[in-house]
């Protein structure tokens, strides 16, 4: 079980994080989007990735939005740095090593430990912690790893805001 700083309802400033910030954290930060416009929510969304891999979102992530009907159109990838990280309520990677990752290279963060969460972890996973990086993974494999970040977006925010 993991602590956070502030309460639940306090976190109106999320970063998703994967390692290039061009297929799982775009994802989640436009899923999460979504979801605070369906139930209302205030909070305010960012994506960030610790190599600059390419310059706009996989084709097969903006497709998954796109079957949504969420635009995305605005989406620049951006790295993480240490003010991006400052401004943050809750810090939420796609894999325990970009957890890890963070908290070893950013330490001196104020409070960084009790917001740094894998978007799993976060929900309260406590075995398969890890969303896989689909990249040259096939279709299907990508498909599946955005259903399952899709799906637990949802049920993060949800468990923010309290909603059942």
């Amino acid at each position: 079980m993991f602590t956070l700083l502030s309460p639940l309802m306090n976190i109106k400033k999320i970063l998703f994080v994967c390692l290039g910030n061009t297929a799982r954290s775009p994802a989640a930060e436009y899923l999460a989007r979504y979801y605070t416009t369906k139930y209302d929510l205030n909070m305010e969304f960012k994506s960030a990735g610790f190599m600059n891999a390419f310059s706009y979102m996989q084709s097969e992530s903006r497709e998954y939005l796109d079957s949504k009907g969420i635009s995305h159109d605005d989406f620049r990838p951006q790295l993480i740095t240490r003010e991006l990280l400052k401004k943050q309520d809750l810090i939420l990677t796609m894999e325990n090593a970009h957890k890890q990752d963070i908290l070893a290279n950013y330490d001196n963060i104020p409070d960084i430990q009790n917001k740094v969460f894998t978007l799993k972890e976060f929900n309260e996973e406590k075995n398969d912690i890890d969303i896989i990086d689909p990249y040259y993974t096939s279709k299907k494999t990508y498909q599946k790893v955005l259903e399952t970040i899709d799906e637990n977006i949802e049920k993060a925010l949800k468990k923010i805001a309290k909603i059942d």
